[in-house]
């Protein structure tokens, strides 16, 4: 279906699937979305120069803990980077011009800021689309390491991720090689977009959860529910061409096994409603 996110250049090479996203960059384009004159260069500039730091502080031969401790003293000693654990939800937590501006975010956030230092400094760190708590992955010597930006970066070892989620859980959790596997792009905007989702409709921002569900829809085409989401999202909006055009596909990727009724339901109810005004 045609997508109708607001215009954002690396947003649409990510849906396109094209390489060496820039994830700081699709962060601050979606932050646009609330902050229609934001500067996304400046913002861009402020986290290569926390890179340069760091940069200066490294041998040639440093070890990937040596790169860490370094970026570390940088954003959570020297700029006091922190978890936001007073004001979770609020939705500046997401946005990473405001996460660099007050240098409080959720863990997600404050890993894209990690992670495009860690990339810059040549790094290979990927998100680790963890139960509950969003955190890092690095390789070092052939073992994974896990890091919690929202806990001023601390490193752990496997075992220590678990236990830590396990707490979080307030249950013993047991980590899938899935879940401990180096996530995508897609997956990580997506994981944020959900956050966002998660409190515009908590406050009944329908303006704003509509352009975060536009974006999640293109992002994951293939997922019945987000397009699901967002045509039962139009209909409330009284959007009902499009509605119609997302619930149709929804119907269509409706896995076997998966009651379509209610699906059905509002297309049918929708069809109707559309042939009164042709």
């Amino acid at each position: 279906m045609k997508s109708r996110v607001p215009k954002s250049p690396e947003f649409e090479r990510l849906i396109a699937g094209e390489a060496e996203i820039s994830i700081a960059r699709v962060a601050l384009e979606i932050a646009s979305d609330q902050y229609a004159s934001l500067d996304v260069e400046s913002y861009l500039d402020q986290i290569e120069a926390l890179a340069d730091r760091v940069r200066v502080r490294c041998r040639p031969s440093a070890s990937v803990r040596d790169v860490l401790a370094q970026i570390n003293w940088v954003l959570y000693v020297e700029e006091d980077f922190q978890g936001n654990v007073d004001e979770y939800d609020d939705p500046r937590n997401s946005f990473l011009n405001d996460v660099l501006d007050r240098k409080l975010g959720i863990p997600i956030s404050l890993a894209i800021v990690y992670q495009s230092i860690g990339r810059q400094l040549g790094l290979d760190i990927d998100g680790a689309n963890l139960p509950m708590h969003f955190m890092l992955r690095v390789e070092d010597e052939g073992s994974p390491w896990f890091i919690d930006a929202f806990h001023s970066g601390a490193v752990l070892d496997p075992e220590r991720c678990r236990e830590r989620l396990s707490l979080l859980a307030r249950k013993p959790l047991v980590l899938s090689p899935e879940m401990t596997a180096p996530c995508d792009v897609a997956t990580l905007i997506s994981r944020m977009l959900r956050n966002l989702r998660a409190i515009y409709s908590r406050d009944e921002d329908l303006g704003s959860l509509l352009t975060v569900q536009r974006r999640l829809a293109a992002l994951n085409p293939d997922h019945w529910g987000e397009l699901r989401d967002l045509g039962v999202l139009c209909v409330r909006l009284g959007l009902l061409a499009e509605g119609m055009e997302a619930l149709q596909e929804a119907l269509r990727l409706v896995p076997a096994g998966v009651p379509a009724g209610e699906v059905a339901r509002i297309v049918g109810s929708l069809q109707r409603e559309l042939a009164r005004w042709n």
